[in-house]
């Protein structure tokens, strides 16, 4: 077992949470033994999505040590590669969602009102992520067209960055030392409920890039051996606060304890193989496809619509991976192997523009975190 069936397991936490499978069949019998003032501190869908941004950056921090090198061609090939990875699929799929939702929606159902703004929105994906580090501008995270795309633009801010920060212990250090201060103050300034929680911290870019840059850290620690004692200790923890999230302490207290979980499951899921592999590519068409083919199926009765659902959703995947993703992936991999080959055995020159990037995203961190935290006081 390794990193591509833990982040299957995290995928299809995500679509029970969209599919409402716990929600119907588990959520009612731990209610009625715990009370619902004890329940729904943080629900399956959002372990899941932060467990996805820790083992993201642990596996881009893996990637840009191991196959780019550290300077400006390595760069530039790492941001083209994220980039086809993210937006040709992404693109394709929420065109489709739009036909189908703007085209064959039947009557009685009510569609989507996306003015210009949203669409472009949606499509560029990146001024999200910019706002979304201001929580009470964030509506971007509700209504995009693909709805589960609420991650991708803080995705892509990381991947802007990354270049210039996963490679220094230091910087993340004192990322993760800034979010954790946001964090403790959030805690005590902010809303106590799920709903002011969710809104207020969740979908926002401090809480995404805590998760990211612990895992991102983690990397540098990955020869630690976790014993089998810690490891099963901490997937019993997650698998808590996935179905039985009833208060240990608080909402934003819990959050930083399941990114401690997910970061020690992911350092010691060391293993690989072609299976795991494949588990790993699922993932993506699976995330943007889950909720708009449930959408459908809903919309005309179909009978057991989220069983139809999982099946109707893996079978695309598969057919995506096969006849999109995997040729794409050649392409995306040629095309580096182009630009890294073009340097030779030339002397490249070192990545610059550190202390601007770096100096800028802090500056974002903190001005951001002062706004958001004087909202909350007033």
């Amino acid at each position: 077992m390794g990193l591509g069936f833990f982040r299957l397991v995290l995928s299809i936490w995500v679509i029970d949470h969209h599919f409402g499978w716990s929600r119907t069949h588990v959520e009612p019998w731990l209610v009625g033994r715990f009370g619902v003032e004890n329940f729904g501190y943080l629900g399956i869908g959002h372990i899941a999505v932060m467990a996805f941004f820790v083992l993201s950056g642990y596996v881009i921090t893996w990637v840009m040590n191991n196959k780019y090198p550290a300077n400006g061609t390595g760069a530039r090939a790492f941001l083209m590669g994220r980039f086809i990875r993210i937006y040709p699929l992404y693109w394709t799929i929420i065109t489709v969602i739009a036909v189908v939702y703007f085209v064959t929606t039947p009557a009685g159902v009510e569609r989507p009102q996306l003015e210009i703004e949203r669409i472009i929105g949606d499509y560029l994906l990146i001024p999200y992520g910019i706002i979304g580090f201001f929580w009470f501008f964030n509506r971007f995270a509700y209504g995009m067209i693909d709805v589960p795309a609420w991650t991708l633009p803080y995705d892509m801010i990381f991947y802007l960055i990354a270049p210039w920060v996963v490679m220094r212990k230091g910087v993340l250090l004192l990322i993760i030392g800034l979010e954790l201060a946001y964090l403790t103050a959030v805690s005590q300034l902010g809303p106590q409920h799920f709903d002011g929680w969710h809104e207020a911290y969740f979908t926002t870019g401090h809480a995404t890039l805590l998760a990211f840059s612990v895992g991102a850290l983690a990397y540098y620690y990955r020869q630690v051996e976790i014993p089998g004692w810690l490891f099963s200790a901490a997937t019993l923890a997650l698998l808590y606060f996935a179905f039985a999230p009833y208060g240990l302490t608080n909402l934003y207290m819990n959050h930083l304890l399941v990114i401690v979980v997910a970061t020690i499951l992911v350092v010691a899921l060391k293993k690989r193989s072609p299976l795991d592999n494949l588990f790993s590519e699922l993932t993506y068409s699976t995330y943007l496809l889950h909720l708009p083919v449930y959408d459908v199926l809903l919309w005309y009765g179909v009978p057991w619509a989220s069983v139809w659902a999982l099946f109707g959703t893996y079978l695309l995947s598969f057919a995506t991976v096969k006849y999109f993703e995997a040729p794409l992936e050649k392409k995306r991999a040629a095309l580096t192997r182009a630009m890294l080959d073009d340097v030779g055995a030339s002397s490249p020159r070192p990545l610059a523009g550190g202390p601007l990037v770096i100096g800028g995203f802090i500056t974002l961190i903190v001005v951001s975190a002062a706004a958001n935290l004087w909202q909350f006081a007033s």
